[in-house]
């Protein structure tokens, strides 16, 4: 299977979270992803100004294992496999200090910490999504969830401070501790924005129940000498956030892939580049032998002949050479990354970046993209095409070996920098005269928007699917990411 998450990541660049989940009882999976991506001509985006090199400059990408699934209620049971391995790994460590112990309670606390902020996401998230009604025993139940959480990891420390040899395991303990709280604060934040929207007031029982749950942190946080946010902040709460983007670094590391990105099919490459070659140099040495035979050596006319021939020549390789580059890249991939562990290989993933002419698109594609509007089409403006391929090979059961939870799949996680996009837009916004029925005149100011069209083509086994997402864009940066059926 395959999933897509968009969002924006910044005003500049689009995030698009893939995930890859493999099936059950396959050993060797081939995810296929292509992405056509529709440029209106007006912006000047073409195979002449932007090149395939500045494209993977512009794209960022990374690989980690899709976080292993566990609702919030199930992580309040003291008895839930994160909470007994971690216990496990505290009390190893209290009875066994040593290197071996460290890195294992090290590598469970990051991956406690990883499943509680997937599962407070998830459980905010549904919570969201549930009616107004819903949303008051949901809250509840969060609160009531989280406190639970935050006992049983809390609890941990009377185990690992039994013994002088685990200072160094206190500090990686705070680590998760201080992340878990960051966490939870921000959500509940979120939560009480949706609980008071469109006028709703919050229950007082409800509100009480918040207001200890924050109270506490608040307490909590200032006794341990966790950074916190302040509402008037001297540097603005810099400090709070790059040290909190240092350890939602440190805390996902654990699930993060190392990988080794070169470039694909360099032999076959070299091999058309040298036949390239070797075509213009037989044309070059025919046209001197026949000059030769003609007109003997040391003579003006065969000096001549031998310099056109050697102009035709590197004419001739290059254009071999373009025909070759062009026709073989559309069938290969210009990279390939590899994710390995140790002498354990994942899998690897291809990638492949093309201008393709508008008359090439199939079918399927110009019916998803759905450019209909008789305003551009009877001007018969085209709009400049992307293709960006990507193909995924991933062993399930090497992904399966890494870890005793239940490891599902890998989610590759691309950020597409659009700055380039933008550099020739008109201002973002102009202004307007306002007819209101008088006769003055009114003005304002409207926004100048631009739109791009993904049309991305997802297949594995049986799932074969298109997706579009419209982004609307201006000078400014990006406005808004939606996904049309």
């Amino acid at each position: 299977m395959i999933f897509i998450k968009p969002k924006i990541h910044d005003s500049n660049t689009l995030e698009f979270k893939v995930g890859f989940v493999p099936q059950d009882g396959v050993t060797y999976n081939d995810f296929s992803m292509n992405t056509w991506i529709f440029i209106p001509e007006v912006l000047d985006v073409n195979k002449h100004t932007y090149a395939k090199d500045t494209f993977y400059c512009d794209i960022l990408s990374h690989l980690r294992l899709i976080t292993p699934s566990y609702r919030l209620m199930e992580l309040a049971d003291a008895h839930s496999l994160p909470c007994t391995r971690l216990a496990d790994a505290c009390r190893s460590m209290a009875n066994h200090a040593g290197d071996d112990a460290l890195n294992a309670l090290q590598s469970e606390i990051k991956m406690f910490a990883s499943i509680v902020k997937s599962s407070i996401r998830d459980a905010y998230h549904a919570l969201e999504r549930a009616s107004v009604k819903q949303r008051t025993s949901m809250t509840h139940d969060f609160l009531q969830h989280c406190r639970a959480v935050l006992g049983h990891y809390r609890s941990m420390r009377e185990v690992l401070e039994s013994t002088e040899e685990a200072r160094q395991a206190i500090i990686y303990y705070n680590y998760g501790d201080e992340f878990i709280s960051n966490i939870l604060e921000q959500h509940c934040g979120r939560i009480i924005k949706v609980l008071t929207a469109h006028h709703n007031v919050i229950e007082p029982s409800l509100l009480a129940e918040l207001q200890q749950l924050l109270g506490h942190e608040q307490a909590y946080r200032k006794q341990m000498g966790y950074i916190g946010v302040e509402q008037a902040s001297p540097d603005g709460n810099g400090q709070f956030v790059y040290h909190a983007s240092q350890l939602k670094k440190y805390i996902e590391s654990n699930l993060y892939l190392p990988t080794h990105k070169r470039r694909n099919n360099v032999f076959l490459e070299q091999v058309a580049f040298s036949l390239a070659a070797g075509i213009a140099m037989v044309f070059a040495t025919v046209v001197s032998f026949a000059f030769q035979q003609t007109y003997g050596n040391f003579t003006m006319e065969f000096f001549i002949a031998l310099v056109i021939s050697y102009m035709f020549k590197d004419r001739i390789k290059d254009l071999i050479h373009n025909y070759f580059a062009n026709s073989m890249g559309g069938r290969l991939y210009d990279y390939i990354t590899t994710i390995r562990i140790g002498g354990n290989r994942i899998g690897h993933v291809k990638e492949g970046f093309d201008f393709v002419s508008p008359a090439d698109v199939s079918k399927q594609v110009n019916e998803k993209r759905a450019r209909r509007s008789p305003l551009v089409i009877n001007r018969g403006v085209d709009e400049q095409v992307i293709q960006y391929r990507k193909h995924v090979h991933i062993r399930r059961k090497a992904v399966q070996q890494l870890s005793d939870y239940p490891l599902t799949g890998v989610n590759n996680i691309v950020r597409y920098n659009l700055a380039g996009f933008m550099r020739k837009m008109d201002n973002p916004q102009v202004s307007l005269f306002v007819n209101d029925g008088s006769a003055t005149a009114a003005t304002t100011r409207g926004n100048k928007l631009y739109y791009l069209n993904f049309v991305i083509h997802c297949k594995y086994v049986a799932q074969s699917e298109y997706k579009r997402y419209r982004v609307c864009l201006c000078r400014d940066g990006i406005k808004g990411i939606n996904e049309i059926k």
